[in-house]
């Protein structure tokens, strides 16, 4: 009785002690990492109590939401301001294009009424090189930047590994959720015994082989200790809208990959077209000097110089060609599009100038607050951040009692189990003698002989079932301290991902407002482009002129056309740039990315 009433005590302290933190969670002296939580995760001192809670993470970001928000509308106020201004030079610098235009047309007037005066010679249009043509795609559908796009984020090699992954969230999720059921168990065992062993329905040792036959069911429920699998299961739908974000995410990388790939097809064949205009001027530059050899006008000094120009010209055709051909495998690849089927780009309907302008775009701050709500990469660090508090959670919680109803039924067989299905009177078998008064009387038994039958199966399951029911309660007391430790590492991560969020949020302005600067310089680029290709040109129509007339040697004319070229490779370069940039932009604004 002593025993028992000291058990008694020894549970009650024990259960009163795990209360007393009235299902809170009371720092240590040894509890350290709460000296260097960051306010952005625990606010302040007198506010710290208030973090172990989703709510209290739901009004930060609550906060953190409509500080944005005012941060946003400080900077459209700005922006407004600027694009006023912005408007004001471009109409100045409208009107001064407009004068300067006026201009050219009397200018080109002029030349063409000298020029009707002149007699030029004739000149063939037939090559004397061979020249490289482009690829020939048929009569195949041709693809725009928007099917390229949709058909990447649905067969992407890579949207397919972090789909996978979705669904084994979701896996997780549904099996957090049926962890909450009661456990059921079956177990069945067959066999033979040899030697001594211990009969299953007697429980006595025997020497003789038999065989033996059991069944069971057992049954277990968790009647108080929910809270580990409360927090579980709302880990489990963050990490699956976590998973979703990260999908979502991949898609939009995605787009903005196969979008520079479809870019750079386009730069690739302006350039081929560049290339071929240029071996086109060429070689009609080569006919008429070979002309001007002939009647003795030129040197043959200047018809190999020509030929050389020509040969060189031919070369980088056919390199920009494959260059050509290349982005085009490039983009196939982003999308996962069989190499061996008919596949071809289409160019944008719209004039691709207009897309150079930055009158429209947003300020980098509205830029900024705006991805900071669109972009999946930052939903998914918030979403991951309040998982990492559902880790701490289920890390306290582990310091509670778990109280346990656990039942079981089960059955045995064994050959060991006879039933006498009849006997056989043997006679007597004398045991011995008695003496009584002086006279001897033989004493003996009856002798029988037995037949006996193993007990049948379903006989034996009903004689041997047994059945028991109980209630357990697991109270952690001391197990190394694994239980402060794993809340320790629980407060650790939740830093972390608040540090890994913060980073992001930072990486983020900072691309954003690199990508604006690199958006500005390369509008800027591409206008000092086109000026240069005009004057380029202007030359180079004055070269040819003078070329005609013999007044220039064929270095001077070539090292102009030259000139031209590379201004030209300049502007192409500079052009899809900037249409690189301005989409880049694009993506992070969360705007569809089309041509």
């Amino acid at each position: 009785m002593k025993k028992r009433l000291l058990l008694v005590c020894i549970f009650c302290l024990g259960f009163a002690s795990t209360f007393a933190q009235n299902g809170k969670y009371k720092p240590t002296k040894y509890d350290t990492v709460k000296k260097v939580m960051p306010p952005q995760v625990y606010g302040r001192a007198k506010d710290r109590k208030k973090a172990d809670s989703i709510d209290a993470a739901m009004r930060n970001a609550a906060l953190e939401q409509q500080r944005l928000q005012q941060e946003a509308e400080a900077a459209r106020l700005a922006t407004e301001k600027r694009k006023a201004e912005e408007a004001q030079k471009a109409e100045l610098l409208r009107l001064e294009n407009e004068r300067l235009a006026k201009q050219k047309k009397k200018k080109v007037k002029k030349e063409k009424v000298v020029e009707e005066k002149k007699e030029t010679l004739p000149v063939k249009k037939d090559p004397v090189l061979p020249v490289v043509t482009g690829s020939n795609p048929g009569s195949m559908a041709k693809w725009t930047l928007q099917r390229c796009v949709e058909y990447a984020r649905d067969n992407n090699l890579q949207v397919a590994e972090v789909e996978l992954n979705q669904r084994l969230v979701k896996l997780m999720y549904e099996q957090s959720k049926a962890s909450r059921l009661p456990s059921v168990n079956a177990d069945a065992s067959l066999g033979e015994s040899y030697g001594r062993s211990i009969d299953p329905t007697s429980n006595q040792f025997v020497t003789k082989g038999f065989a033996y036959n059991s069944l069971g069911i057992s049954s277990q429920a968790l009647l108080f200790g929910w809270f580990q699998k409360k927090y579980q299961v709302q880990q489990s739908i963050l990490e699956m809208q976590a998973a979703d974000a990260a999908f979502n995410q991949m898609k939009d990388d995605i787009s903005l990959n196969v979008a520079t790939g479809f870019l750079r097809v386009l730069l690739a064949r302006e350039q081929v077209k560049v290339n071929e205009a240029q071996l086109k001027i060429d070689n009609e530059q080569f006919l008429q000097t070979v002309q001007f050899v002939n009647a003795g006008k030129l040197p043959e000094l200047n018809q190999h110089q020509m030929e050389a120009q020509l040969s060189a010209d031919s070369s980088q055709l056919v390199s920009s060609k494959s260059d050509e051909r290349i982005a085009l495998l490039q983009l196939r690849a982003l999308m996962n599009f069989n190499f061996e089927q008919n596949f071809d780009i289409q160019a944008p309907m719209a004039d691709v100038n207009e897309l150079a302008g930055l009158y429209l775009l947003p300020s980098p701050e509205e830029i900024f607050a705006t991805s900071v709500k669109n972009q999946y990469r930052m939903k998914y660090n918030q979403i991951k951040l309040l998982s990492a508090k559902k880790t701490l959670d289920m890390a306290k919680a582990s310091q509670y009692p778990q109280l346990t109803a656990f039942g079981n039924l089960g059955t045995n067989f064994s050959s060991n189990v006879k039933d006498i299905t009849g006997q056989t009177y043997l006679g007597e078998v004398p045991l011995g003698n008695v003496n009584v008064n002086g006279s001897s009387f033989p004493i003996t038994r009856p002798d029988y002989k037995y037949s006996t039958s193993t007990r049948p199966l379903f006989d034996q399951y009903g004689d041997n079932i047994r059945a028991n029911v109980g209630i357990g309660l697991a109270i952690p007391i001391l197990n190394g301290y694994a239980t402060r430790t794993s809340i320790q590492k629980a407060k650790i991560g939740l830093v972390s991902q608040q540090i890994t969020m913060d980073n992001d949020k930072q990486k983020l302005k900072q691309d954003i407002y690199t990508a604006y600067e690199q958006a500005k310089a390369s509008s800027q680029k591409y206008n000092a482009a086109r000026r240069s290709q005009d004057a380029a040109q202007k030359a180079l129509d004055f070269a040819v002129k003078r070329f005609k007339a013999g007044m220039i040697t064929t270095f001077e004319y070539t090292s102009i056309l030259n000139n031209l070229y590379t201004a030209s490779s300049s502007v192409l370069s500079s052009k899809y740039d900037l249409i690189f940039k301005l989409k880049v932009l694009d993506y992070y604004m969360g705007n569809p990315l089309k041509l």
